[in-house]
């Protein structure tokens, strides 16, 4: 079965890709680090004390750890049809399979509905927005400010099949509103399972909050810019295809990698900054689990 890091190569890796999320790498890194090193209050090291190292290897027991690091390749902003490429971190730590992670991916958040086939729960995640100097397309509409959000997950995990659905809203008090993201995919593995590949569609809803801050041009931005006012409503944001996979070199390293294609719809299609309604994105990244 895939991993948390493995999942995250479908829709998730798309949202990663697209977002600034290189800048908390540095932030998750340190709590990382600070959760598998086995220190004590006042930074004391507990080597040498049995009973401490005994108190401190049974807490890690329960944690599990990815670290790693690959590329991303998508476009500038959504749709833009100008690509780039940059850094793409994997930093995980996971307490009782998920029932509390914190993830570069997925934010710091704890499963709290957990039964044979089905999870969910709730992640708090931080949405670095977009800013103007992206793309010179963009000059004029000002930056969409960064600020916390608030996600809600479900997962129906079927073997073969999974189903997924992640409501963010924003928390920021930027008006920026609510993404509704739905999946589905099918697994298979191969190999012995040291090789396993997803592939299934997506679906994502907007609130008009959402499509105007990074589909819509109010007033005042169609008198600083070249474009003119396009008023948005809320609806069906994209629509996409997603290709995941996984292959297992030992019990600790892996190679994730993802491929993906998206096709905007409705008011964000027809937004007069869109270049190009449909956006691709791929991944490639080495993981080591402890």
């Amino acid at each position: 079965m895939f991993s948390s890091v493995a999942i995250g190569t479908g829709v998730k890796a798309k949202n990663f890709i697209q977002g600034k999320s290189v800048r908390l790498a540095f932030f998750t890194s340190l709590i990382s680090l600070g959760l598998a090193s086995p220190t004590i209050a006042g930074g004391q090291s507990t080597a040498g004390n049995p009973e401490t190292d005994s108190f401190v290897d049974a807490a890690l027991s329960d944690w599990d750890f990815t670290i790693g690091a690959g590329a991303g390749f998508g476009p500038d902003y959504e749709g833009s049809d100008d690509y780039g490429v940059g850094a793409m971190p994997v930093l995980e730590a996971s307490w009782r399979d998920d029932t509390f992670f914190i993830s570069i991916d997925r934010g710091i958040g704890a499963t709290l509905l957990r039964s044979e086939h089905f999870s969910g729960g709730v992640s708090l995640n931080y949405d670095w927005g977009r800013d103007e100097d992206d793309n010179s397309a963009l000059k004029g509409l000002g930056d969409v400010e960064g600020g916390l959000a608030g996600t809600a997950f479900a997962e129906i995990d079927l073997g073969m099949y999974g189903f997924g659905l992640d409501i963010t809203q924003d928390l920021s008090g930027e008006d920026k509103g609510l993404l509704a993201n739905f999946n589905a995919e099918y697994r298979h593995s191969f190999l012995d399972e040291r090789l396993w590949i997803s592939a299934g569609p997506s679906v994502s809803w907007a609130s008009e909050d959402y499509m105007q801050s990074y589909f819509g041009v109010d007033s005042k931005q169609a008198s600083r810019s070249r474009y003119n006012q396009h008023d948005v409503d809320a609806g069906f944001k994209d629509v996409g295809f997603n290709v995941g996979a996984m292959y297992s070199f030992d019990e600790s390293w892996a190679m994730t990698g993802t491929l993906g294609y998206a096709r905007l719809l409705g008011d964000a299609a027809d937004s007069p900054f869109v270049k190009s309604k449909n956006q691709f994105f791929s991944g490639i990244a080495i993981t080591y689990s402890f």
